[in-house]
């Protein structure tokens, strides 16, 4: 098994994330960020080489991002909405991704066997990833996508389905209006 620690304090390294592997040597860095649909993260190694990038490939309504690492097919990450829960599929290494991304403990899997696993930790210097990987060939698509899920912080607003009961006396339009009107209600009386 492989572990990487991910700081994302950013203490003295603005604009990137400093990776030291399960010894507690310098590994690599990710540099970047996703707020904004033109943005790309990407995964250097100690000498500054990319090993990868990650960044949103902007088709369709599903949210989904493309891993591009160095000589591997293209991956996506796609979050499959559903209304009992949020699934997330990396396709052609074919993981589901299971866990609380919420709360920062999650696992990758391919069928059952868990191949890589995710948790997150407050410490004194700032928030820690902290990434145990079975494959090394897995390592740049599991350090990306912990920084995506980290990051991923669009949460949609949940509206009611129908408007909330005002008063059992207050029907109609009118009653609707000024519910939702600047003025003072007791003004509006006078």
């Amino acid at each position: 098994m492989y572990t990487y620690t991910l700081s994302l304090t950013q203490e003295g390294h603005t604009g990137q994330i400093p990776i030291v592997d399960g010894k507690g040597e310098p590994w690599g860095i990710i540099r970047g960020n996703l707020d904004n649909p033109n943005h790309t993260l990407y995964l250097l190694d100690t000498s500054s080489q990319e090993i990868g990038r990650l960044f949103s490939d902007g088709t369709g309504l599903i949210a989904s991002y493309t891993l591009d690492v160095v000589n591997h097919s293209l991956v996506h990450v796609k979050k499959v909405n559903n209304h009992q829960l949020n699934l997330f599929y990396i396709t052609r290494l074919n993981y589901w991704v299971n866990g609380s991304i919420k709360k920062g403990s999650y696992a990758f899997r391919s069928g059952v066997k868990k191949v890589a696993a995710v948790q997150t930790e407050v410490s004194d210097h700032g928030v820690v990833l902290t990434c145990q990987i079975e494959r090394p060939e897995d390592i740049p698509f599991i350090l990306l996508i912990a920084v995506l899920f980290t990051q991923w912080h669009v949460t949609p607003l949940e509206l009611p389905d129908f408007l909330p009961i005002i008063s059992q006396h207050s029907t109609g339009t009118a009653s609707l209006f000024r519910l939702f009107s600047p003025y003072d209600h007791k003004r509006d009386r006078q």
